[in-house]
């Protein structure tokens, strides 16, 4: 597939604008007390410093899309928690968080799942890290393939979690974890994530809309998994100073999110829809970043990049 970066953010995008927190030191307590975590219906299956570059994908790992972070010999030490959480009797959410040993910016950065889930997104969760974040992933609570939805025959209440509960859960279980270790909460929380992970975005700011500051939701699968959000819905997100960016190709059938955004705007009026919300579409771009086209706008999460080459730094500035 043919890749070339785009030098410039806003002149590839057509918006329908994007427009903070400064970095703060934080000094880490002990990884291992965290095992002593206390939270309803989950139990800490593992809290353990990982050293400098030792983290290594575990067996039958899914493979990384070219775009996605691999330099996992690169990381530097990190505190890794695995927990697995049951709100239902037939729940069973694996989440794990990690949490850098030094240099943390002082925020936290959800991370969301691909297809229908079914595996932790090890390649985000070091994304990350590596940029000084805090990050949490979950399997959405199953394991299976990306394209594998048998797990969901006869199971609402893990239909109930992938729709939405494991991601809640996994940012309330994040929180606690970085409020412990670090001994105070993080500074701003954002989500980004791309496809089902977008919609996933979308249903946080619309069933809890204090959990994110921001999300940054590509190409959302708007009738996706087994139940959808309701069309716009996003009032007590927006009234609490949220906000959300939308990306999603040109060539990837983006009339659900041109269609989503309009209706925001005709339901609360376009300078309310505008002041929290922004649509942006990429000329020819597939699903996410493919295509023969300038894919790379700013949508990976990476160390040092300015707002006009991070649409994760312009939303946490705007």
């Amino acid at each position: 597939m043919q890749r070339r970066r785009l030098t410039r953010l806003i002149p590839w995008l057509s918006a329908i604008m994007v427009g903070g927190c400064s970095p703060s030191a934080a000094k880490a307590g002990s990884c291992d007390s965290l095992a002593a975590l206390a939270l309803p219906s989950t139990t800490i299956t593992s809290a353990q410093v990982v050293p400098a570059g030792a983290f290594r994908l575990p067996a039958g790992a899914r493979a990384a899309s070219v775009d996605f972070f691999t330099a996992f010999g690169k990381l530097a030490s990190f505190c890794r928690v695995q927990a697995t959480i049951a709100p239902s009797t037939d729940s069973r959410i694996k989440v794990e968080v990690w949490l850098p040993m030094s240099g943390w910016n002082g925020r936290y950065l959800g991370v969301g799942n691909g297809g229908f889930g079914g595996s932790l997104a090890y390649f985000r969760l070091g994304e990350a890290i590596n940029t000084g974040y805090a990050g949490a992933s979950t399997d959405t609570g199953h394991e299976g393939g990306a394209r594998d939805s048998r797990w969901a025959t006869g199971h609402p209440e893990k239909q109930t979690d992938f729709d939405y509960r494991a991601v809640h859960e996994m940012t309330s279980l994040a929180k606690a974890a970085i409020s412990a270790f670090y001994g105070k909460p993080p500074n701003r929380s954002y989500f980004s994530a791309c496809s089902n992970g977008g919609r996933q975005g979308l249903m946080e700011a619309e069933r809890y809309p204090t959990d994110y500051d921001g999300i940054m939701a590509g190409a959302p699968a708007y009738h996706f998994g087994f139940r959808t959000f309701v069309s716009g819905r996003l009032d007590s997100f927006r009234d609490r100073g949220g906000k959300l960016v939308i990306y999603h190709g040109g060539a990837d059938n983006p009339a659900g999110s041109v269609e989503f955004f309009r209706d925001m705007q005709v339901r609360v009026g376009r300078d309310r829809a505008d002041a929290f919300m922004r649509l942006y579409l990429v000329p020819g771009m597939g699903h996410c970043g493919s295509g023969l086209v300038p894919n790379d706008f700013g949508q990976w999460v990476r160390p040092g990049a300015d707002p006009q080459h991070s649409m994760l730094t312009a939303l946490e500035q705007w």
